[in-house]
Parts: C-alpha cells; sequence; structure tokens
C-alpha cells in the first residue's frame, strides 16, 4: 500500500544558535537565594486554617464564598484589626 502524499510542503530549517553555551557559564555564576520558602508555606498554613475557621462560621453559601475570599487576603485582615484595636477606627 503506497504513503498518502500530503499537501503540506516539507521543508528543513537549518539554523545555528549562537550563545547557546552560554546559559551553563551565567549558571554557574548566578546564586539561588532559597531563603523565601518558609514565608510561602506559613501563608498557606494560614490560609488553609483561615479557610477552615471561616467555612465553619458560614451559614449559608454566600458566607463560604465570603469566607474563601476572606481567606485569600487574611494577612491584610489581621493588620487591620490590629492597627484599629491599637489606634481606634479610623473615621
Amino acid at each position: 500500500m503506497p504513503k498518502k502524499k500530503s499537501k503540506d510542503p516539507e521543508f528543513e530549517i537549518k539554523a545555528k544558535v549562537t550563545g547557546a553555551d552560554d546559559w551553563k557559564q551565567w549558571s554557574k555564576k548566578s546564586k539561588v537565594n532559597s531563603s523565601h520558602g518558609t514565608s510561602g508555606a506559613l501563608y498557606f498554613v494560614g490560609f488553609i486554617g483561615s479557610i477552615i475557621y471561616w467555612t465553619q462560621a458560614a451559614v449559608g453559601f454566600g458566607a463560604i464564598v465570603t469566607g474563601l475570599l476572606k481567606s485569600m487576603v487574611w494577612p491584610a485582615y489581621i493588620v487591620y484589626k490590629l492597627l484599629e484595636n491599637f489606634y481606634g477606627v479610623a473615621l
């Protein structure tokens, strides 16, 4: 059974990439700073804890959605409440 020829033309691209080995030298020189993983883990644990807190306090579907949104911004919520308790309500 002969092969069907496609109507698409076949072509070959020959190109020389300049500087392809430069990334190897750059990666040896650069240092990776991985000291930010702890804050991400702390935020994630707080996010999960916040979801649990707000969903337990929820009465309806709207409260659950609001609780999920509050869980995403819980650090800002905590800072606001701390400043409110320290300085009072801003008018």
